[in-house]
């Protein structure tokens, strides 16, 4: 299994792909996640129907547009500036001093983009976007692009922790198939010292309504592994 490293150097969080969470988790319009990596953080975003990423940062006072975690709204900074899916700022406040600027000067203030990825049901995010895709074909077994979540438990856990679930391993994932459920484990940092953890059980598009009674204590043994780790 994988171990997932936050350090203070230059961290894999920023140079490779990493899974960041199940398609499902911002299947809806302006739906969105922000994850604070140890360097820097990123904000990811449903703009009807296509993901964005971006640096969590607004081009009006560089202050985090978003607090880490899930939400839904607009892409929109504490002080009214509203950004559209290239990250440049479509609606400035009548009163800001910047309010006039003409589409190439807004252009220049664009926030900067970030990779991103939907591969097999999964969303996967890159801060120094090289062109590539993640490598996750193996997690096409998993079925997640028709899945949906019955049970999840997050957590908060000392940076370096691994997956909290058994099975294939792609870095900060895990995923255990079960017929037609999978129990998936993944880790995003949470800051430089520390991650946010979660166990979910996905249930497959034909998977029966009663979860197997294998399926469940399987589910509860890693949610209940990851709730004792967190103390």
């Amino acid at each position: 299994m994988t171990t997932a490293t936050t350090s203070s150097q230059s961290s894999p969080w920023r140079t490779r792909w990493f899974f960041v969470c199940p398609v499902d988790r911002l299947a809806e319009d302006d739906c969105h996640v922000t994850v604070d990596l140890p360097e820097r953080s990123i904000t990811l975003q449903n703009d009807r129907g296509t993901l964005t990423g971006f640096e969590n940062a607004c081009a009006h006072r560089s202050l985090p547009l978003r607090p880490a975690g899930f939400g839904r709204g607009l892409l929109r900074c504490q002080h009214g500036w509203t950004y559209n899916a290239d990250g440049i700022p479509v609606g400035i406040p009548d009163d800001d001093e910047q309010a006039d600027l003409d589409l190439a000067g807004r252009e220049r203030l664009a926030l900067r983009q970030i990779g991103v990825a939907v591969m097999e049901g999964g969303i996967f995010a890159r801060v120094e976007d090289d062109g590539s895709l993640p490598d996750a074909a193996w997690l096409a077994d998993a079925e997640l692009a028709g899945a949906a979540q019955r049970l999840a438990i997050d957590r908060l856990l000392r940076a370096g922790a691994a997956p909290p679930a058994e099975g294939s391993t792609l870095g900060n994932l895990s995923v255990d198939l079960m017929g037609d459920f999978a129990l998936l484990g993944w880790v995003v940092p949470q800051g430089a010292d520390a991650i946010r953890a979660t166990v979910a059980l996905y249930a497959l598009a034909e998977a029966p309504d009663e979860i197997p009674i294998e399926t469940q204590a399987r589910y509860d043994k890693a949610a209940q592994g990851l709730a004792r780790a967190a103390g």
